[in-house]
């Protein structure tokens, strides 16, 4: 397995502005990528979408008709799964309550959109087979990536 993973390649998209940082081992190259954020160099049948909390819940609002076209893509290319990860806990999307009793309001700027819409969002792309990963920030996030791209690495070679 080890010397299988060091022949992988991760392509970064383009566009991304601020790139995750992989484990120094690891191989990446800046690439255009159809869709995604993150894929692994010769497969095009799966890709990451890497999102903000704040990028999340304006996709899955405002962004919803455009989003579900990229779903579309993906279904239509024949991936194998549809992954978002979200640099975020998911306990920030919710009202929660503080150590005092007080109710903190959930962490994103998008004040109209209720924690219960968000779930419901949330619950619509899984049963869609989208996967929503909550990773609490850029390094766990690219963390969980590694793994994925590795497992997805591992599949391939097997064939």
């Amino acid at each position: 397995m080890q010397s299988m993973l060091r022949e992988m390649l991760i392509i970064q998209d383009t566009r991304e502005q601020r790139p995750w940082v992989f484990p120094e081992y690891v191989r990446t190259k800046v690439g255009t990528l159809r869709t995604g954020d993150y894929a692994l160099a010769g497969d095009d049948r799966f890709a990451i979408e890497r999102k903000s909390l704040d990028d999340f819940v304006g996709t899955i609002f405002s962004g919803w008709g455009r989003f579900l076209r990229e779903i579309g893509r993906m279904e239509g290319a024949g991936f194998v799964a549809r992954v978002i990860i979200v640099e975020a806990d998911y306990e920030m999307l919710m009202m929660r309550q503080g150590p005092s009793g007080e109710v903190i309001p959930p962490s994103h700027h998008h004040p109209m959109i209720t924690p219960q819409a968000v779930a419901g969002r949330i619950a619509e792309l899984t049963l869609m087979g989208v996967s929503c990963l909550f990773c609490r920030d850029a390094g766990h996030a690219a963390l969980q990536a590694y793994y994925l791209l590795c497992r997805r690495w591992a599949q391939i070679a097997v064939g």
